[in-house]
């Protein structure tokens, strides 16, 4: 270990918990894997996060031609917008992502209109920047269940679906851990009072969340019997098998919230503001769940997830009025 500077940061099995600042401290993370002397990053959320990544890739002493690997776990761009500056920074490094993926890390275009259009020119510029294209040679999609080599390590990369369509999980043979990126909901350690009931909470945000198959994603996730899940919202979440029942829950309820949200005849706004209203009250039974008496600051850290939430549930909402199928 004399090679890092083991005064500045703190590997776990290899791996480092990168705080992205998204949003403020505490919300998003991406990880870097060392491995005799290389280095990989799992996600890069937005490109505001470059001094975070390359911050911690120099205190742990490696040079930026020595990153070999950039992989997202999906395009959503709390996750990938920073992919293409990190991209430039180090000139070695192949981009792993689901082959759904693959076609817009090439070309953003369609991404950054679909973005646009939900959240508006401002907020998106506010957020994410300038989103740039990455060259296509120095992008590789993997398969389901495909299996790749760093160094002494062995990763697995499984499609998970549910959350996105172009959504990867990774597991890691080395430290027995997986990278979950958005499919075992986000986990929040400064809103978790008791280890034995993290805080933990599905994503639905806009625009694919597919309950079923996120209940899917769940079940395969648990079935690898990983130590801990390297969550994108936030951190290491340890002891997966006790956190899923309350993840489910939080799957099922915003299923249910979607379907009661799709038999009303809200629009726009009045839409979105139902959907705010009933996902704050899983919230609020999630705190009762977990043990936790919110402050007025976690309801203030917490509203930027309710909000995000109820935005893709009134999405699907509207969706799903145009199946009397999906209503029944």
């Amino acid at each position: 270990m004399g090679q890092f500077k083991e005064r500045k940061i703190k590997l776990n099995n290899g791996i480092l918990t990168i705080d992205c600042h998204y949003g403020g401290e505490g919300y998003a993370s991406a990880y870097l894997i060392v491995e005799d002397g290389r280095a990989a990053f799992v996600d890069t959320n937005t490109a505001h996060a470059l001094p975070y990544l390359l911050g911690t890739l120099d205190d742990a002493g490696i040079a930026r031609e020595n990153v070999d690997y950039i992989i997202v776990t999906h395009i959503h761009l709390d996750h990938a917008g920073g992919a293409a500056p990190l991209m430039k920074a180090c000139p070695n490094a192949t981009l792993i992502c689901h082959p759904r993926a693959a076609r817009h890390m090439a070309n953003p275009r369609r991404l950054v209109a679909a973005v646009k259009q939900v959240y508006g020119q401002e907020v998106f510029e506010r957020l994410y920047g300038t989103i740039e294209p990455i060259e296509e040679a120095r992008i590789r999609s993997v398969a389901d269940e495909e299996t790749m080599t760093f160094g002494t390590r062995t990763w697995r990369f499984l499609h998970t679906l549910g959350h996105a369509s172009h959504h990867i999980c990774i597991y890691d043979s080395a430290s027995n851990n997986v990278f979950t990126g958005d499919s075992f909901g986000l986990y929040y350690d400064w809103m978790t009072v008791d280890p034995a009931k993290p805080f933990v909470m599905c994503l639905s945000t806009p625009t694919e969340f597919d309950a079923p198959e996120a209940r899917k994603s769940v079940e395969r996730l648990l079935a690898l019997n990983a130590s801990s899940a390297y969550v994108g919202h936030f951190g290491e979440l340890r002891d997966m098998h006790n956190a899923a029942p309350t993840l489910i829950h939080t799957i099922n309820a915003f299923d249910s919230i979607q379907h009661e949200a799709a038999r009303t005849n809200l629009e726009s706004d009045a839409l979105l503001q139902f959907c705010c209203d009933h996902v704050e009250r899983v919230v609020t039974d999630l705190c009762e769940r977990c043990g936790v008496e919110p402050t007025q600051h976690h309801r203030n850290r917490i509203s930027g997830d309710i909000l995000i939430n109820a935005r893709g549930l009134a999405h699907n909402a509207s969706r799903l009025r145009g199946s009397s199928a999906s209503l029944a």
